[in-house]
């Protein structure tokens, strides 16, 4: 049974992946440096695991992972099979867990979740500072592959949480329902697809009609791939593992969220203006933090992630930034685990914990500024400089202040992430055209400072006990390498202008 349900996900994958890249045939749009700039990336961040001393396979998940980041990238011409690559390799990833007995003993499991963690973080430093290059499509494609991979990641370390703190079962369901999930998601955004009719050209009162009747069509598809999934899901929690149907109804509500986000997105018709995109950014938002809510209270963090799971069934914008806002949560709560505060939770009237909130609102405003002003003219340059700052700055406050403080700060940064992407489609009305900051862009970010943070647990206890001087010292060198990089770029920029002026 766990072989087979892990094969099934894993075809599932192959075959969207193939049948995908064979209907578009086209790569992304990247110029071939680009993709070797974010693979320098995940490479300098192996490097600093490595010196930094953190666990052995840390470094290598983080090259592994841009290896898979460069395949979405490549992949991102070619509709979903982004996402297609993702399920085979969660699958293949579960398969390889099982074989070491990753859900059986504890050192193997906590092995087992570094990678993972490790392969997220890869994925992301080569996508998400690359995002402002691409094309709109484009951009939609990385996002589902990334959001697919990370949502598949969250569940999978919660399910492994789950059986280590639970009693030993015979058959690990908690690590094999969210790769079935995952396979189920893109049989019901295939399904469409099938139904839709290939475009044809007339008159304009027939495309009035074409128009009208793909819509029905598009709603049977949505409708008919909606009960699909619930109906597999239904089957392979109750009959395959044997467990409460709760798990495939939250699931199933999650893809009708999906559905309702995608019509939100494009397929009610609306009239243009800051009006109808007002409402639709703030039913979206009711939509994703009701569903989070709901999640988060019947099903806790591994239920989110299952949400979260449902969300990627049919491509919008906003089923993605759902995803990766309901995906986050597990990796927070595992976080908190990592330092026994998975009871006692985030104490808000403790003085560091309200200024660590303050500073991940201020700092996540602070980089949509900064977009703003430089990312029109750099988008790669600025898209870099946010990213290395994300990995940063939460290992700065787990080192120097303390891990709930670190939390707190993630927690607060998500929330205005998913605030800046839903606003996006109102200051690009008011701006008259496309900006280089997409809004979903500071959802990645955030997503690369939490994998950052549940990475660099030694770090963060290495401050825990570090004496005030010490501190201090690595503060001073911080501060050193940061002016030091400040007067490099300074210097450079008076050396273009001179040899621009000759």
């Amino acid at each position: 049974m766990v072989s087979g349900a892990l094969a099934i996900g894993a075809a599932i994958g192959l075959v969207v992946l193939l049948l995908e890249a064979i209907r578009y045939r086209r790569w992304g749009s990247l110029r071939r440096w680009q993709p070797a700039v974010g693979l320098g990336l995940a490479a300098l961040a192996a490097l600093g695991a490595g010196l930094g001393q953190l666990s052995e396979p840390i470094p290598l998940a983080v090259l592994l992972g841009g290896l898979v980041g460069l395949g979405l990238l490549g992949l991102s011409g070619c509709g979903r099979a982004g996402q297609g690559l993702a399920v085979l390799l969660l699958s293949l990833a579960s398969v390889w867990g099982l074989a070491r007995g990753a859900f059986e003993e504890s050192e193997a499991g906590a092995a087992f979740s570094l990678l993972l963690w490790g392969c997220g973080l890869g994925m992301g430093l080569v996508g998400i500072p690359l995002l402002g290059c691409l094309a709109e499509a484009e951009m939609l494609s990385v996002l589902m592959g990334l959001g697919q991979g990370w949502s598949g990641i969250a569940a999978l370390t919660w399910g492994s949480r789950l059986l280590e703190m639970g009693s030993p079962q015979d058959l690990p369901w908690s690590v094999l329902l969210p790769v079935g999930l995952a396979a189920l998601s893109l049989v019901a955004g295939t399904l469409p697809l099938l139904i839709l009719p290939v475009p044809a050209s007339g008159t304009e009162s027939s495309r009035d009609s074409e128009v009208g009747s793909n819509r029905l069509l598009s709603a049977l598809g949505h409708g008919v791939g909606w009960l699909v999934a619930t109906a597999l899901a239904l089957a392979l929690v109750r009959n395959g593992l044997y467990q409460d149907p709760f798990w495939a109804l939250l699931y199933g509500a999650g893809v009708l969220l999906s559905w309702a986000l995608l019509a939100l997105e494009g397929g009610i018709p609306a009239p243009e203006g800051k009006e109808a995109l007002l409402w639709r950014a703030c039913v979206s938002l009711t939509l994703v933090g009701g569903g989070a809510l709901l999640a988060l209270r019947l099903g806790g963090s591994y239920g989110a992630a299952l949400l979260g799971l449902g969300c990627l069934a049919f491509p919008s914008r906003w089923g993605a930034m759902a995803a990766l806002f309901l995906s986050a949560q597990p990796l927070l709560q595992n976080l908190l685990h990592q330092f026994n505060l998975q009871v006692a939770g985030i104490d808000l009237t403790q003085p560091y914990v309200a200024a660590a909130l303050y500073l991940g609102m201020a700092s996540m405003g602070l980089a949509a500024l900064v977009h703003w002003v430089y990312g029109q003219d750099r988008p790669l340059p600025t898209g870099i400089g946010l990213t290395l700052a994300s990995l940063l700055l939460p290992l700065g406050v787990g080192y120097f202040v303390h891990a709930q403080p670190q939390a707190a700060f993630l927690l607060a940064a998500l929330i205005t992430a998913l605030i800046l992407a839903a606003l996006q489609p109102i200051a690009l009305y008011q701006e008259r055209g496309r900006a280089p900051w997409t809004g979903t862009q500071a959802l990645g970010l955030a997503m690369l400072a939490i994998l950052s943070s549940n990475l660099s647990r030694n770090w963060t206890v290495t401050g825990f006990y570090a004496t005030r001087l010490e501190r201090a010292l690595v503060l001073v060198v911080l501060v050193g390498i940061l002016v030091l990089c400040l007067l490099l770029g300074q210097g450079w920029r008076l050396w273009q202008s001179r040899t621009a002026s000759r």
